[in-house]
C-alpha cells in the first residue's frame, strides 16, 4: 500500500507491503523511532498501534527536547 506522508516540509511517498498499516510502520519506513518522532493523522497525534489508510492526511514530526 502506498501512502503520502509529510515529513520535514516535503511530501514523501512510502510503500509498505501490508494490508493494515500502523503508525509504527510509517516511522520504521522513514528510519525513525517512536521515541524521537510521532505521527499525526488528520490533525491528531496518534499512538504507534493506530491504523492509517491512504485517504488519511499523515504528517510525521520530530520530537524536540532540551534542557
Amino acid at each position: 500500500m502506498e501512502l503520502t506522508v509529510k515529513y520535514r516540509g516535503q511530501e514523501k511517498k512510502i510503500n509498505i507491503q501490508k494490508e493494515k498499516i500502523k503508525a509504527e510502520d510509517i516511522l520504521k519506513a522513514l528510519g525513525l523511532s517512536s521515541e524521537y518522532a510521532f505521527v499525526v493523522k488528520n490533525g491528531e497525534v496518534i499512538g504507534e498501534n493506530e491504523e492509517v489508510s491512504p485517504e488519511d492526511q499523515i504528517k510525521v514530526i520530530n520530537a524536540i527536547s532540551g534542557g
